[in-house]
């Protein structure tokens, strides 16, 4: 078998989706590859219970080394594409060979004691009845996918849903009143638990976004214009977007990463 070791040094959500490049390559072409992944410490749990990923060594003289890129973003206005394929086109470049897709969805593997086990909110706070989860944070360099009103969200529906905030550390998530507060309390694994378990999600474009697709589960996304709709839409999911409304995102996203950069901000919002 012809050994890759497949690198992708970027956020979870990225690596998650670049998953389905994995899977579609061992579907192409069963039996035929060998293939580990080298990823930033704690996104290595993406690939617990993966049947795709076998350990290589670095110093195997048989292995090439291969990152994992998406160019198709470049590309995706035109060509309508979704990320879930963009990562198949550069690996099947890369390997000279095609890869057909097969399907969206993400490729997560849980197990049976990530189905069986109690969500972690009833491990770490004692709630046993039914949730959405909410991140309402933003990464400190992606200001544009900020969406101020999550407060008000959680107000309005805090007597008929129950929602779990959650967050990275070392992101930015302002706390929300009425919710279980689970910010910074899980690792990835447990995060898709909670998700498992969750009845739906409430997000930006985000690697939670990413989570419920790949588990099959409702999810609301705060989009705005930034990323393209076909990019980034996913069947089941409500995709809350400007494009085409706006003369900024007419038919693609804008792609402006910081608030400042928005042409069309509204005076007086909130910070």
């Amino acid at each position: 078998m012809e050994k890759l070791i497949l690198s992708n040094p970027l956020a979870p959500g990225d690596i998650l989706m670049s998953t389905s490049a994995i899977r579609d390559l061992h579907k192409a072409y069963p039996g035929e590859y060998q293939t580990d992944i080298r990823v930033p410490t704690g996104c290595e749990q993406i690939f617990e219970n993966n049947p795709y990923i076998t350990h290589i060594d670095d110093a195997d003289k048989d292995a090439k080394f291969i990152k994992l890129t998406y160019e198709e973003i470049h590309r995706s206005g035109a060509s309508g594409r979704p990320f879930a394929y963009a990562h198949t086109i550069d690996l099947a470049k890369a390997i000279g060979r095609p890869i057909p897709h097969t399907t969206i969805r993400p490729d997560l593997h849980l197990s049976q004691a990530d189905v069986t086990w109690p969500s972690p909110v009833v491990v770490k706070h004692g709630y046993e009845g039914r949730y959405w989860i909410i991140n309402a944070g933003i990464k400190n360099d992606y200001t544009l996918k900020y969406y101020p009103y999550y407060q008000d969200v959680v107000n309005l529906l805090c007597e008929k849903v129950r929602f779990v905030q959650v967050g990275q550390k070392e992101h930015n998530h302002p706390a929300l009143e009425h919710v279980i507060d689970m910010r910074g309390e899980t690792d990835l694994r447990e995060l898709f638990r909670l998700s498992y378990h969750a009845d739906g999600a409430l997000n930006c474009v985000s690697l939670q976004m990413v989570i419920m697709m790949a588990l099959n589960k409702p999810c609301v996304v705060v989009a705005g214009g930034r990323e393209g709709v076909r990019w980034q839409l996913y069947p089941g999911h409500r995709y809350l977007y400007t494009n085409g409304t706006l003369p900024c995102c007419s038919f693609d996203g804008c792609w402006k990463s910081k608030k400042q950069d928005c042409v069309n901000r509204v005076e007086g919002e909130p910070k």
